[in-house]
């Protein structure tokens, strides 16, 4: 049987909040499934931020467990959980954080030569087809200065799953873009959780309306709803 690229265990967590109530987690227990595309919706002071932050490493919880690939991490010191990110996260945020004095292409072999250390010939090839996967192989050869919101975002998220991570971590998708392109953005999001079988967990920019997702995570006072809204891809 296949092992969930993530899953949580009791998972609780309170954060004080400058403009509002504490934002919590209570007891989430949840399977994160290959493949699959999840929004994590509700109230900005509502949790979700929170717990996007618990599932990407990078906040610990007050108690519970987060489970990468069947191996529990919340113990873990900050080196082994740095190391756990690199390996098996992708992270797309509202910015995209690229090199702009490098080529699209460059930018997006770099996590390949950092992390995965593979040979210059191999990572053109894996390069080139992560390219192809999100729609840019024709910027390939284009500095980053030069691109358009929506083409950095997607070279940003070319790079982001390049060395191919069990989940993608996707905050506030959308920010910047006007409605069309965003829901472009998002698409191609999801069919590269299909297609690289990784779980993408994200967050909308707040005008977007976007019922696509394959999960709604809910997150509210009464804990997390779970909703299934995306027609099946072909």
């Amino acid at each position: 049987m296949a092992i969930d690229p993530l899953r949580t265990r009791n998972l609780s967590a309170e954060r004080a909040n400058e403009n509002g109530p504490a934002e919590i987690i209570s007891n989430f227990t949840y399977r994160f499934r290959a493949g699959l595309f999840y929004h994590l919706s509700g109230s900005d002071l509502g949790g979700k931020r929170l717990l996007l932050q618990i599932l990407g490493l990078l906040l610990p919880p007050d108690s519970g467990e987060v489970i990468v690939d069947g191996c529990a991490v919340t113990d873990l010191g900050v080196d082994d959980l740095g190391e756990i990110r690199n390996r098996k996260y992708g992270f797309l945020f509202s910015s995209p954080f690229l090199l702009p004095a490098f080529t699209v292409l460059e930018n997006v072999a770099m996590p390949l030569f950092k992390i995965a250390q593979v040979e210059a010939y191999e990572a053109k090839v894996i390069t080139e087809e992560i390219l192809d996967l999100v729609g840019v192989s024709r910027i390939a050869t284009t500095s980053v200065g030069q691109l358009d919101e929506l083409d950095e975002t997607l070279a940003a998220l070319a790079r982001a799953v390049v060395h191919h991570p069990r989940v993608l971590i996707a905050e506030l998708v959308g920010s910047k873009m006007r409605d069309r392109e965003a829901e472009l953005l998002l698409s191609t999001l999801r069919v590269s959780a299909q297609r690289l079988g990784l779980a993408v967990i994200a967050t909308l920019a707040p005008h977007l309306s976007w019922r696509q997702a394959d999960v709604r995570l809910e997150i509210g006072p009464e804990g997390v709803k779970e909703f299934f809204e995306g027609d099946p891809l072909g």
